[in-house]
């Protein structure tokens, strides 16, 4: 009875959402958080995040805190936490030490994006092309969570029931939750034109940048829909015999549900799924990043587009290709990544204290 009412331990989640750096950090601690509720009290940190994020952790009964645009280790040691898990590229190396210094246990999401040192008691990294000798110089007394088998995937993920890669009608295009690269509209009409007779999804986390174009587009063709904020991504991916989308997070989840993808390497911090093993299995992946919407109707522009197009519709007509891929995404992931990471946080933490 004593041990029913106890008050469980408190762990942070620290990274931020911005239409610069999109909502994937928060949206990956997000599913982390999902799995660690039923053993501790949920905290989010951040410095910045959209009112849409922020209202969809605190329906998850998780608490969000504003910290300061420099943290420091005196304004997080009154929260007391026992771990504090740290999403953010931006994050400096006096920052780093600052939290170092805190009794808290260290969790880093990392991404392979450097060569800094990681002062961090646990290391994440999904990637299928990192080891833990890329980690031994960067941060030689942490632990490591890497491979496939640690992919951060939120609880709707286990729930879909699934649908054979040729049974499933859409063409889903996805391309993050603020589409940096405002490549949607002209994506989508391209896509319209090579392949008339597909029925194209465009998957949104917030209303677009250019929504009434879109919403005008979904008016001329009845066989192009805006999917905004679904209740479940997981069902809205089952649907789909094929993806277009951006190489972040996104990857993990569609290769969850066995989608065949075209992945969009759009920014260089999403490099490295062009570098993975993966890449031509159950993905394809072009390099988009010359991509400047600034620039207009460019034909730089206009080439990447079309050359988005045509790899599209070669897929989408290969239906021996499409299969193929989508068996072999199926053989990577399963639905427990994010529960892995918790119980090694919980191993961390037990051995921390009996050396204390």
């Amino acid at each position: 009875m004593v041990d029913s009412l106890r008050a469980k331990p408190k762990i942070a989640f620290y990274g931020n959402n911005s239409d610069k750096i999109g909502a994937g950090h928060i949206m990956r601690l997000y599913a982390l958080a999902q799995a660690a509720e039923d053993r501790f009290e949920i905290n989010f940190l951040y410095k910045t995040c959209s009112e849409a994020l922020l209202n969809k952790l605190e329906q998850a009964n998780f608490n969000c805190i504003q910290v300061s645009n420099t943290l420091t280790k005196n304004e997080i040691k009154a929260y007391d936490f026992k771990a504090i898990f740290v999403d953010d590229y931006e994050l400096t190396l006096s920052e780093w030490r600052q939290l170092s210094e805190l009794d808290s246990y260290l969790v880093k999401l990392d991404d392979a994006l450097d060569n800094s040192p990681i002062f961090a008691n646990l290391v994440v990294n999904p990637a299928p092309n990192c080891t833990s000798a890329d980690y031994l110089l960067r941060a030689p007394q942490a632990s490591y969570c890497l491979g496939p088998e640690f992919t951060y995937l939120r609880k709707e993920f286990a729930l879909s029931k699934f649908i054979p890669a040729l049974q499933r009608p859409n063409l889903l295009l996805t391309l993050g939750g603020t589409d940096v690269k405002s490549m949607a509209l002209p994506l989508s009409q391209a896509l319209l034109k090579v392949i008339p007779q597909c029925q194209v999804q465009l998957l949104l986390g917030k209303p677009h940048q250019d929504q009434t174009s879109l919403q005008w587009l979904s008016k001329q063709y009845r066989n192009f829909t805006i999917v905004c904020d679904p209740p479940s991504v997981a069902e809205i991916m089952m649907q789909a015999g094929l993806a277009v989308s951006a190489a972040g997070g996104t990857l993990g989840e569609l290769a969850s549900q066995g989608v065949p993808t075209l992945s969009l390497v759009t920014v260089d911090n999403q490099v490295p799924a062009m570098t993975s093993p993966l890449n031509n299995t159950w993905y394809q992946t072009i390099d988009s990043r010359d991509y400047e919407p600034s620039d207009g109707d460019t034909q730089s522009n206009r080439n990447i587009i079309n050359t988005i197009a045509l790899q599209t519709r070669s897929i989408w007509h290969n239906k021996c290709l499409r299969q193929r891929m989508s068996d072999q995404a199926c053989q990577l992931i399963d639905s427990q990544g994010c529960q892995r990471v918790i119980d090694r946080l919980v191993i961390g933490l037990k051995e921390k204290s009996e050396h204390q």
